[in-house]
């Protein structure tokens, strides 16, 4: 099935070839899975029933809502133009296999395309990951508090396990999206409070899971470098 996005990518990652992602024109023409035959839908709603890995970057107390209305039958494309044109002045992209939505010129999206320090990360819930790599890429506060938030694994559980290596030149953003990648159905978002990020968040639609001890490799490189 083409909406098996994750495995897809995984494909992608043979030695030696650089990774095939589909466009985002592609990804419009894919159908949405959903229980409901209609209702309200967020970003969140269609990368659950995209099973996509999403990233944004919304002004505070945005929640990229859109009204009620049909679902079942629709397309990724239908459903995002109708949450587009519910919160105007936001634009999406593909960007490697991650669904991204900001504002162009926003603070905090331009931010995030700094580099993020280079490291290699131990095997950990994607969302754990996300936090090490904010935390020691100039969000220390909310890449802690996040940190310090959270209970233990069994929070995590919806998360798959990633072990993460960063090289020179990859962003912050592009590595949040490979995370969510790894992982197949995570979503970071990003408060943007007109200067930089102010807040992240993160959600992810799997069920929860017998806590594993094998993980996801996730290697991120800079720019028109294969990972």
């Amino acid at each position: 099935m083409k909406l098996l996005l994750a495995s897809i990518l995984a494909l992608c990652f043979s030695a030696g070839a650089a990774p095939s992602f589909p466009t985002l024109e592609k990804v419009r023409s894919w159908p949405v899975y959903d229980a409901r035959a209609e209702g309200e839908t967020d970003l969140g709603d269609l990368c659950r029933m995209a099973r996509l890995p999403c990233g944004l970057v919304a002004a505070k107390g945005a929640e990229l809502k859109a009204p009620a209305g049909p679902i079942a039958g629709l397309t990724v494309g239908a459903v995002l133009d109708r949450i587009l044109a519910a919160n105007p002045g936001y634009a999406a992209e593909l960007r490697e296999g991650a669904l991204f939505v900001s504002r162009p010129k926003d603070a905090c999206a331009a931010a995030l395309e700094k580099p993020a320090a280079e490291a290699h990360h131990p095997a950990r819930s994607a969302r754990v990951a996300a936090l090490m790599v904010l935390r020691d890429s100039g969000w220390a506060a909310q890449g802690n508090a996040g940190l310090v938030s959270l209970t233990g694994d069994a929070e995590d559980a919806r998360y798959l396990s990633v072990e993460v290596l960063i090289h020179k030149g990859a962003s912050v953003r592009r590595t949040l999206d490979a995370i969510a990648r790894g992982d197949g159905r995570m979503m970071w978002s990003a408060e943007s409070d007109g200067k930089t990020c102010a807040a992240f968040r993160f959600r992810d639609w799997r069920a929860p899971q017998a806590i594993e001890k094998g993980s996801t490799f996730v290697s991120v490189s800079g720019p028109g470098k294969n990972p």
